[in-house]
């Protein structure tokens, strides 16, 4: 590695520009199917609240939930 050409330090430098991009596009993916899920879960936990809060009133309890009655 010591005695590398200029073509090959290009060679080179192309290759790991390659692999960070790659590396790029992971991340990228990574983080929309982060979004995608969080907002799955906040859906499933809002609809949640929905049930405690129809479920309570139905049994006549008054059920305090973070940001108020649903």
């Amino acid at each position: 590695m010591i005695n590398m050409t200029v073509k090959q330090n290009h060679e080179r430098i192309v290759r790991l520009e390659d692999d960070v991009q790659e590396i790029q596009d992971r991340l990228t993916n990574l983080e929309m199917k982060h979004i995608d899920l969080m907002a799955r879960l906040d859906v499933i936990v809002n609809g949640v609240k929905v049930i405690i809060a129809i479920v309570g009133a139905s049994l006549g309890i008054d059920i305090s939930i973070e940001g108020g009655m649903i």
